[in-house]
């Protein structure tokens, strides 16, 4: 190498040294992510993660056991389904003045539950029955609520019973934890505070032995797209004939207060009416009504229909063969805004009985209050004072204009 290549070759390292004599090389690699965990194996005993007994015979851990506007909420011994106490409930979540009805339950000394590892295979369990009668349906949103205030909702669908209707035997009533909304509120399912239960529409229950259980789902039919629903504003749309449409009435219970129920003592066509009797006198009363959803439970936008459009039925008095008073019908909206208009004489159709059956007719366009004709949730009868009337045949229709 001569002395000008070797000049520059030194040059050239001498460089490379003071430019880069400060940095230091780490050495490098293809994969940087970060390591999954894995997921929680299933435990066998759900008492190694968190107690499972909610309420048993004790209210140490309960609130809402009072009664006020909205509810009657107690311990019993006079019907329970094991042990010594069960919980009995009676509630009108649309009595004058009530903003909410409801208990809670705190259980394990309200310690911080975890429940984050156990949500995919264990269930809410309670034992429940009606206080008198039947019920077609359970209106209450049971809701997990943590410690930072995150709530997580389930409703106690018919899906969920041990049989298809709420009546005066014992069944089983299971929510998994999976069926719960966590996102909506924010539910942080890993410090848990409590369990709620909220209390819709009307009803009288009692309530035992609510647990967490392991649960596994029943298999299903396979499908392939959910059945569409008819137009509900496509007239007419026949509300009971023998039977509520889809099955879907609610308010058919026994108390002091009302006895609703089907009967085949009467009818107008078929075989089945609707009994109803009512004393809505007594104090204690919160709210005598029966009522039905014509679409499944999803909203009906009736803006369209308003006009031209009524709500007709039979009815018939069993003893007096006259038009009981202290009748009203209305809707009830998704924000549980009522209204309704009370029946009177001028809404039957003179001349047109049937062996004692009385045609009336409602034109929707007197009905007022607060409801939001645009997402209705169901029809309501609704009843004061006291009187007693099958009913039968109940549809909307068109009028003349």
């Amino acid at each position: 190498m001569n002395r000008n290549n070797l000049f520059w070759s030194i040059l050239g390292v001498a460089t490379t040294s003071l430019l880069f004599g400060c940095v230091q090389f780490k050495t490098a690699t293809l994969y940087s992510g970060v390591e999954q965990v894995p997921k929680p194996e299933r435990v066998n005993n759900i008492g190694l993660i968190v107690e499972p007994v909610i309420y048993k015979d004790s209210p140490a851990d309960v609130w809402g056991l009072e009664k006020d506007v909205c509810q009657e909420a107690s311990l019993t011994s006079d019907i329970v389904y094991s042990g010594s106490d069960a919980i009995q409930l009676s509630w009108n979540r649309n009595a004058e003045g009530c903003k909410f009805a409801g208990i809670g339950i705190g259980w394990d000394g309200y310690a911080g539950k975890d429940l984050s590892e156990i949500m995919d295979y264990v269930a809410i369990q309670m034992f429940v029955r009606s206080q008198e009668g039947r019920m077609f349906g359970l209106p209450i949103v049971l809701t997990l609520e943590d410690y930072s205030g995150g709530m997580g909702f389930a409703y106690t669908g018919n899906k969920y019973f041990e049989r298809s209707t709420i009546d005066e035997e014992w069944q089983k009533v299971v929510v998994p934890l999976n069926a719960f909304d966590l996102e909506t509120e924010n539910l942080d399912p890993s410090n848990i505070k409590q369990l709620q239960l909220e209390l819709q529409q009307s009803g009288s229950i009692y309530l035992d032995d609510i647990s967490l259980v392991f649960y596994e789902p029943e298999p299903q039919e396979p499908w392939l797209e959910e059945e569409p629903l008819p137009d509900p504003t496509a007239l007419p749309v026949a509300i009971f004939s023998d039977s509520f449409i889809n099955d879907n009435g609610w308010g058919l219970m026994q108390d002091d207060c009302q006895e609703f129920k089907l009967s085949n003592q009467e009818a107008f066509r078929g075989n089945t009416s609707i009994y109803a009797r009512w004393n809505a006198d007594n104090s204690n009363c919160m709210f005598t009504a029966f009522g039905a959803s014509w679409n499944k439970w999803h909203p009906v936008d009736m803006k369209g229909i308003l006009n031209n459009t009524g709500i007709e039925f039979r009815i018939k008095s069993p003893k007096t063969g006259a038009m009981p008073e202290g009748i009203s019908i209305g809707f009830e909206d998704y924000d549980r805004n009522v209204s309704k208009v009370k029946v009177t004489e001028k809404h039957l159709k003179k001349g047109v009985e049937d062996n004692g059956w009385i045609l009336v007719i409602v034109p929707i366009s007197e009905v007022k209050g607060k409801a939001d004709m645009s997402k209705v949730k169901h029809l309501i009868f609704s009843f004061e004072g006291s009187g007693e009337a099958y009913f039968d045949e109940i549809k909307m229709g068109k009028t003349d204009p």
